[in-house]
């Protein structure tokens, strides 16, 4: 197999972690993962899954445009990493593998996300980035529009409100009442 990156370099096999055995690059650092390896990797090493404290990461940019796996050439598909993430990491849904660019295993190591990398890759996972993203977005527009003590001020009471037992009466009470 042939690297997604470089293209001409072999793939070797390369431990990142005690017992997890990966495809890796030796000329880019990037690497395959079989989610079977990793779901059994796990398995049998649940303690591997707390986060460590890692020096600050340089990790390279995005790869731009589409991928095709190493192993059976379909269009890998890309999944966001995270929130606090811009990255995204490939996945061939039909061999069940991912690919990790250079630093992008460390970076899952520093986000805590290492001992979920399955779970990136549902729907659920991408639906609560991309809401919390957009919830982030209208945010900082009306912090923009209000000013940041006038914004402060109306999260604190929309928090408040959301946990009242009597919400409803008091928007209601808010929407009919005279100024």
């Amino acid at each position: 197999m042939q690297c997604l990156t470089c293209k001409t370099t072999s793939l070797e096999p390369k431990e990142i972690e005690p017992g997890l055995l990966v495809a890796a690059c030796p000329q880019c650092g990037g690497a395959l993962v079989s989610l079977m390896n990793y779901r059994f990797w796990l398995d049998q090493h649940q303690g591997v899954a707390e986060a460590e404290l890692l020096p600050e990461l340089d990790v390279p940019g995005e790869q731009p445009g589409e991928r095709d796996c190493p192993k059976c050439r379909q269009v890998m598909k890309k999944f966001q990493m995270g929130l606090n993430s811009s990255h995204k990491i490939d996945l061939c849904e039909s061999c069940d593998e991912a690919w990790l660019d250079k630093g992008e295993w460390q970076l899952l190591k520093q986000l805590d996300l290492h001992g979920k990398l399955p779970r990136i890759f549902t729907q659920a996972w991408q639906n609560n980035i991309r809401e919390a993203r957009r919830e982030a977005l209208q945010e900082d527009r009306y912090e923009k529009m209000l000013g940041v003590e006038d914004f402060m001020h109306v999260s604190s009471f929309r928090q408040w409100l959301y946990r009242h037992p009597r919400k409803e009466e008091i928007k209601q009470y808010l929407m009919i009442a005279p100024e």
